[in-house]
């Protein structure tokens, strides 16, 4: 998956990403775990007690400067496909967390959502 670098583009791009998914939730559209995604969740849950209305809150609690890598600028995929570093639950866990929305449809897919196994960098951060 590519970083975009920062460009006032760029951010705009995300931007309508992340309105886009807070549209799609608010209308109703409810997400979608993979089985990687969901195994994540459960460890999470385990660990730190988090379950799936925390992702949601998290996914929706997304700015620019969350942004980790992701989304092809071109438009041919069949999903935007973005990755995130937030924090989440009540004991402010760091994960990552990489979803995609439906190019040409509504479904939001979420791939996976876990503790980072290295530190990410924010490209878009001030």
């Amino acid at each position: 998956m590519r970083q975009l670098p920062y460009t006032v583009n760029n951010v705009s791009l995300i931007q309508d990403f992340l309105d886009e998914t807070r549209k799609r939730i608010a209308d109703g559209i409810e997400i979608t775990f993979t089985k990687k995604a969901n195994d994540e969740l459960t460890d999470l849950s385990l660990d730190f007690d988090i379950e799936i209305d925390d992702i949601e809150n998290a996914i929706l609690g997304l700015s620019t400067d969350n942004y980790y890598r992701g989304i092809d600028p071109s438009g041919s995929a069949d999903f935007d496909v973005c990755a995130f570093c937030t924090v989440i639950g009540k004991d402010a866990v760091e994960i990552y967390l990489k979803y995609g929305l439906e190019v040409h449809g509504l479904q939001i897919l979420l791939f996976s959502n876990h503790v980072p196994n290295h530190p990410m960098t924010q490209p878009f951060k001030n």
